[in-house]
């Protein structure tokens, strides 16, 4: 959450000074305005591009060739209780995981007691490893 306000706050900082920039060089130069502004959203368009690249992709291609989904169809596990125990992982508390499905943490406490039956585990933290070893997280 941290990186996203910093990156977002960073990128509101470049618009801003790109419109100050802009403004100065229209008081100076009155041909290069267009081509100024041209040039500056092909650079917004490219740095967002890249930004996309660099945070996202490696998330999405690395959960999804690891996690092994005909074991999570032979454990019986939902797609809610999944979310449950990838969130888990993370060290999450319920209140939290809560509040990121938008769910209350009676339902996310029931969640839980469904995984750790499912995985025959005691712990929250047994569970995330038997989880990780079974290539469902």
């Amino acid at each position: 959450m941290k990186r996203t306000i910093v990156i977002f706050g960073t990128i509101s900082v470049v618009i801003i000074l790109l419109f100050q920039v802009s403004k100065f060089s229209l008081m100076n130069t009155q041909g290069f305005s267009d081509v100024f502004l041209i040039i500056s959203g092909i650079l917004f368009i490219a740095l967002g591009y890249f930004i996309t690249k660099l945070f996202y992709a490696r998330k999405h291609t690395n959960s999804i060739q690891e996690i092994d989904i005909k074991r999570i169809k032979e454990l019986n596990i939902s797609k809610q209780e999944l979310k449950v125990l990838g969130l888990m992982s993370d060290g999450l508390s319920n209140n939290e995981i809560a509040e990121i499905l938008f769910v209350t943490e009676n339902t996310v406490k029931s969640h839980v007691s469904k995984i750790l039956s499912k995985l025959n585990a005691k712990r929250r933290t047994e569970a995330v490893k038997i989880g990780r070893d079974l290539n469902i997280i």
